[in-house]
């Protein structure tokens, strides 16, 4: 079965009466792992796997804008070894 892959930016807001809840738990549960934990479990539950990173900070725009460039990228060289791939070499003499 072939599966296709898709790329989440989110952002991701706590309080802080949460926070402390979460810091209670103990000291292996951070907010980080706190996070991951809650939309790992609430993906696979759904029959999909996820690949999850969870850092502190405000970089919601930044880090959106630069995954649209990185996908424009990889769809800009995706066609061009779609190209080169496709070249025609005239009586079987290919030169570049």
């Amino acid at each position: 079965m072939k599966t296709i892959k898709f790329s989440i930016v989110a952002n991701v807001t706590i309080d802080e009466d949460k926070l402390r809840m979460i810091g209670s738990l103990g000291s292996e549960i951070t907010p980080e792992t706190y996070i991951e934990s809650v939309i790992k479990d609430h993906v696979q539950d759904r029959g999909m796997m996820i690949n999850i990173n969870v850092l502190e900070g405000d970089i919601y725009k930044d880090v959106k804008e630069y995954q649209h460039t990185l996908i424009n990228h990889k769809a800009v060289e995706e066609l061009e070894q779609e190209i080169l791939d496709a070249k025609a070499c005239i009586n079987g003499n290919c030169e570049d």
